[in-house]
């Protein structure tokens, strides 16, 4: 202790001569979104433990979205996927708020038929995102034998992108939690917030509010808590900003812990799938996305995620061709594969500087959780217009955007999509959240699409 402490003295030493009478602390310390300040050193942390969550040295789920709008091709995608190695698949139906104007439409017991055509369903996890619709397709679904199935009901984040909650959403709950198979019913989905721009604090709060009303909803319809829980899991989006996306994974095992505890249950974890973020994908130079993506993956991978999507590095400029699928699919197979990235339980457990960016994210989303409460509960929060107004209000500047605001292209390349994205987002009534990509700023500016 006493070297490690005579170090950092002459590192600080030595830094004092560099900065020739500037302020430490203004040159060289960092301020989050939610306040919390960072040292640019960190002693390692011994001892530190790991936190549970996915087994150890097992990789993660690799998981592709069929979200084609013709079932045939949709069918022929998915299959191509799992060919190519995905083990999971995303159904994403035309109902669902990030089907991004695209989505199967799934309209009957025989559609569903068609898109699992040939898939071997006891052989791969299958998650929905069929938003209002998920009743319905959860029940077509049960009627076809098969494996894990999360059915991604999520009547807030329905709330906070359309802005209306679905009606009678406590009995479609319970009916799903009745009928589960394997995986988790409810979700708690981080992406609404993250794509209005929310700190990861926020995003934290509004995952963690989330969840506690679907716990007290299925709790009130008569399950357990020990079994209420278990059908329900998270959504997070995972961005280029990799210290930071590890440190809210683990952030967020770390909150709903103490949820469980305050409830009375002994912490198990809880089922956690990532998906990188549209917000941080750009129209402009897109293949600057691929390494997004990349960064985005593996710091989901070593947060912890149970189970990653990456969305193709063409997604905001259309429909994925096969070529860009096969790009997402791979670049976890060379984390998985080739990294080994999955080897180790929570590498980042005895991090200094990521031990100290988790416990700062989890006093910032517990603080902005009881703001939450204090506001009447998530619902009420998005409702009352205070979530977006908590969002204005802690919103950081767009930074360096590659290819969009810093060495972007003279003239554009064409780009190779199967069906080119809507010009324009269809704004969503109040009190829906106000979701945009980083880089739409400056698409418009140069001509492009918003």
């Amino acid at each position: 202790m006493a070297d490690r402490d005579a170090d950092e003295a002459r590192w600080r030493d030595a830094v004092a001569g560099v900065l020739k009478g500037a302020s430490f602390d203004e040159k060289l310390t960092s301020i989050l979104p939610d306040g919390a300040r960072l040292q640019p050193i960190y002693a390692r942390m011994s001892g530190a433990a790991p936190i549970p969550g996915r087994p150890p040295a097992a990789p993660w789920a690799v998981v592709q979205r069929a979200d084609h709008p013709d079932v045939a091709p949709a069918n022929a995608q998915l299959l191509d996927d799992l060919e190519g190695g995905a083990n999971a698949a995303t159904l994403v139906s035309s109902h669902s708020p990030f089907a991004r104007g695209f989505g199967v439409a799934i309209n009957s017991a025989t559609t569903l038929d068609g898109l699992l055509a040939g898939v071997l369903r006891h052989a791969i996890e299958i998650r929905l995102e069929a938003g209002t619709q998920t009743l319905e397709v959860a029940r077509w679904l049960g009627e076809i034998e098969g494996g894990t199935v999360h059915y991604g009901f999520d009547p807030i984040g329905l709330l906070a992108t359309t802005g209306l909650l679905p009606t009678g959403w406590p009995s479609t709950a319970s009916v799903l939690a009745n009928h589960r198979q394997g995986g988790t019913v409810l979700t708690a989905d981080g992406r609404p917030y993250h794509e209005a721009g929310a700190s990861p604090g926020l995003e934290l709060a509004g995952m963690l509010a989330t969840a506690l009303s679907y716990l007290r909803v299925l709790e009130a319809t008569g399950l357990r808590l020990e079994e209420a829980r278990h059908c329900i899991g998270f959504t997070v989006a995972a961005d280029q900003e990799v210290f930071t996306t590890i440190a809210k994974l683990r952030a967020l095992r770390l909150l709903w812990q103490q949820v469980e505890q305050a409830c009375g249950l002994a912490p198990s974890p809880v089922h956690l799938h990532a998906e990188t973020a549209w917000r941080m994908l750009s129209r402009r130079d897109p293949a600057t996305n691929i390494l997004r993506n990349g960064l985005a993956a593996a710091a989901a991978g070593l947060g912890g995620a149970d189970s990653v999507a990456i969305l193709p590095h063409t997604t905001a400029n259309g429909l994925a061709d096969a070529h860009a699928r096969r790009i997402a699919r791979n670049c976890q197979h060379v984390l998985i594969q080739e990294a080994n990235l999955h080897r180790i339980a929570d590498p980042a457990a005895g991090s200094g500087g990521l031990e100290a960016m988790t416990q700062a994210l989890c006093e910032a989303g517990w603080a902005q959780f009881q703001a939450v409460e204090r506001q009447g509960g998530i619902i009420g929060a998005i409702q009352s217009g205070w979530v977006q107004e908590e969002i204005d209000r802690l919103r950081q500047p767009i930074g360096t955007l590659i290819g969009a605001n810093k060495y972007a292209l003279a003239e554009e390349p064409a780009i190779s999509v199967l069906r080119p994205a809507p010009l324009t987002a269809t704004p969503s009534p109040s009190p829906a959240l106000s979701r945009r990509r980083d880089a739409s700023a400056f698409e418009t500016e140069a001509g492009g699409a918003a």
